[in-house]
């Protein structure tokens, strides 16, 4: 009889603790819930709540901006992809890779990228020895000029655009034989960037920099040619004012 006393009044103490302990844990779980509420609340209300909410939202946006931007790459024609598959109807050269870039439409501040490139590519011989340059353009290739040696595409409908995925713009991409050796993976490289990149997927590292010093070679002699060109002009000027 006392042990069946002892063992009730053991259940009994047993039950009060589970009672206190969730009890316990309900008050903190409301605790913690109004302090959430309120911080919640005056978080929007002050200037160091605002800072802080602006910094994890623009956080946020830069994730989803990359994972965006990884699922826009995934959707990349392979390496090897034929040529003929992208509507650019260009014989391919084995002497010389092709420089494919998208540029969409030729107008605002894409015009002024076009007329770079396009200028680029067609003016200096250096260039026009090692690649052969194709820029396929949305409309607006009237604006381009005469680019010798540069092959200009229309590309009204954007398919080619589709085909070769250029989600950004400009996008370049490099053929060899054909096939599909390189694309640009990253934006605003620059054409600097670019062509750097390009020369060093399909000639090596140690050609790559041998055209660029041998184009910067040819920059800076025309730009010497054209310093005394202007000189003269103006010797011939005070001559004629004598």
């Amino acid at each position: 009889m006392t042990a069946r006393n002892g063992m009730g009044r053991f259940q009994i103490a047993e039950r009060v603790r589970q009672l206190v302990t969730e009890q316990r844990l309900s008050l903190l779980l409301v605790v913690f819930v109004s302090l959430s509420g309120l911080f919640l609340w005056l978080l929007p209300n002050s200037s160091e709540g605002r800072r802080w909410l602006a910094m994890w939202q623009a956080k946020r946006e830069e994730a989803l901006s990359q994972r965006r931007f990884q699922d826009a790459l995934a959707k990349d024609p392979p390496l090897g992809f034929p040529l003929k598959e992208t509507g650019i109807a260009v014989n391919p050269e084995r002497s010389r890779p092709l420089l494919v870039v998208v540029l969409g439409r030729c107008e605002g501040c894409r015009e002024r990228v076009a007329i770079e490139w396009a200028s680029t590519l067609s003016q200096w011989v250096t260039l026009g020895k090692a690649i052969k340059g194709v820029l396929v353009v949305q409309g607006g290739t009237e604006k381009l000029g005469d680019a010798k040696g540069v092959v200009l595409i229309r590309d009204e409908r954007g398919e080619i655009a589709r085909r070769l995925n250029a989600f950004f713009l400009p996008r370049a991409y490099g053929f060899v034989d054909g096939k599909l050796v390189w694309l640009q993976r990253q934006p605003n490289l620059g054409l600097m960037g670019t062509l750097m990149d390009f020369l060093k997927a399909v000639k090596g590292e140690e050609k790559a920099k041998a055209i660029l010093n041998a184009w910067s070679a040819e920059m800076r002699e025309k730009a010497w040619g054209n310093l005394q060109a202007i000189k003269g002009e103006r010797k011939a000027e005070r001559r004629k004012r004598q």
